[in-house]
């Protein structure tokens, strides 16, 4: 009995001390975002016409973070039917401090008002996330890695780059809200967020936070979920880590993550961590020539979230958004907005290598898409697809090669909207599985030669 009750002294106040450390780790990231910073301010400073849209120009004073007054342009699109709209999507975009406006003449400008009128929603544009360059002339990754050294070296709480991106996006829903409701007494309640890479990261995040506004996320190009484990896999896929992230291979950001600060660092900006409470609905756009990552690199957290999620592959595509991917978040947010269920597409494969897919919108049609590669890496391979006979479910065969690897995965195609199809995908699925060019010392975090391997 006596032991027992030690036991009881002593492990109980481990406990609370985990559960503080782990509650305070994930506070870190709201508390940064919620605290009352006076810089706060906007303008809006000009007013336009673009392709029947209005467009409010609006000089945003984010906050101030290290001693830095982040500043950005934010763009309104207004068609001229909003009133009954409640909704707007925020689509967090990056550039430069040196930008002295807008370039509405964009591309991703051009794609955001044709969004805008056809759903009759405010399409809003945010710029300079993360303000940049900072610290000597560092932009994107450079300073993400350079502020996570100074988190790791024990420089402060507040230095991780993700913290102020964050923040950025939730001061510019605020400023969204005010502007519509001060200039054309017009509410906006809900958001639905979405940026590539560094942006989908902080889209990811910015939901994390818990804000209510946020109602659904689409985040592009962040395959690096469960950071950890997505370092290792690059590691027996490679043998080394993707060039894309020598700013953070120069300072072994991957060996300190497995370190006590680096762990806490990544219960701060994994996206995975929080992943339990993130029940909105999530859609994930990937390239599956993406440089940065592996090709099989979101089977190591889209299990894992909750529903309502949904991957859109983007075949023969890099670091980028692609005709394919624009239509279906087009889509995603006009479903979000009239508060329908996007199609839902569920799969299984069985122990044979088939997989069956089934799917609840009749309009739907099958394409099995594939891939080869003689050493697992798939980055600079051609994607061919195939179509599969079906209406509301298909299956097919994935053949194991006799030398190399083939990945494989199935898109259902629905008619859109908005002229074009939209793509919902299973999850890949790489052959020969379980098989490697390379084992990973994790102690050390390095690659061992395979010698077993004879692909």
């Amino acid at each position: 009995m006596k032991k027992n009750k030690l036991a009881i002294v002593f492990i109980f106040p481990l406990f609370l001390n985990l559960l503080f450390i782990s509650s305070f780790t994930h506070a870190d990231l709201k508390s940064y975002v919620t605290k009352p910073d006076p810089t706060y301010s906007y303008e809006i400073v000009d007013t336009k016409d673009i392709e029947g849209c209005k467009a409010k120009i609006i000089r945003l004073t984010s906050q101030t973070w290290q001693n830095i007054v982040w500043t950005h342009w934010l763009v309104l699109l207004c068609p001229p039917e909003i009133k009954n709209s409640d909704i707007a999507m925020l689509v967090i975009s990056g550039g430069s401090n040196r930008q002295k406006e807008p370039n509405i003449n964009s591309l991703e400008f051009k794609v955001a008002v044709t969004v805008a009128k056809k759903t009759n929603s405010v399409i809003a544009v945010l710029s300079q996330v993360p303000n940049q360059p900072l610290f000597d002339g560092r932009n994107e990754d450079e300073i993400i890695a350079y502020t996570y050294d100074k988190y790791l070296n024990g420089e402060g709480d507040e230095w991780p780059l993700l913290l102020p991106m964050v923040k950025s996006a939730v001061r510019a829903m605020d400023t969204i809200q005010l502007v519509q409701k001060d200039t054309d007494n017009h509410e906006i309640k809900r958001f639905v967020l979405t940026g590539g890479s560094k942006r989908g990261w902080t889209t990811w995040l910015t939901a994390a936070t818990g804000d209510p506004r946020v109602v659904a996320i689409a985040p592009a190009v962040i395959d690096v979920l469960n950071m950890k484990q997505q370092m290792l896999h690059q590691l027996e896929c490679y043998g080394t880590f993707s060039s894309e992230i020598e700013d953070y291979t120069r300072l072994k950001i991957p060996q300190r993550m497995h370190s006590p600060k680096g762990e806490q660092l990544l219960s701060i900006v994994d996206p995975y961590t929080y992943r339990n409470s993130l029940t909105l609905p999530k859609l994930i756009l990937l390239g599956t020539n993406d440089p940065y990552w592996t090709v099989d690199s979101a089977n190591l957290y889209f299990p894992d979230f909750p529903a309502p999620k949904y991957l859109c592959y983007q075949p023969n595509t890099g670091h980028d958004a692609s005709p394919t991917g624009i239509a279906t978040l087009a889509e995603f947010f006009l479903s979000t907005k009239e508060k329908k269920s996007f199609p839902s597409v569920s799969w299984e494969i069985s122990k044979r290598n088939v997989i069956n897919v089934k799917w609840d919108n009749p309009e739907g049609t099958a394409y099995l898409w594939k891939a080869d590669s003689n050493n697992r890496d798939f980055r600079n391979s051609k994607w061919e697809s195939t179509p599969l006979k079906g209406k509301g479910k298909a299956k097919a065969k994935l053949v194991q090669p006799k030398t190399g690897w083939s990945a494989y995965y199935v898109e259902v195609r629905f008619p859109g909207s908005f002229g074009n199809p939209y793509s919902i995908c299973t999850q890949m699925k790489v052959l020969p599985e379980n098989t490697y060019p390379f084992k990973v010392d994790k102690e050390n975090v390095k690659a061992i030669p395979n010698d077993t391997t004879t692909k």
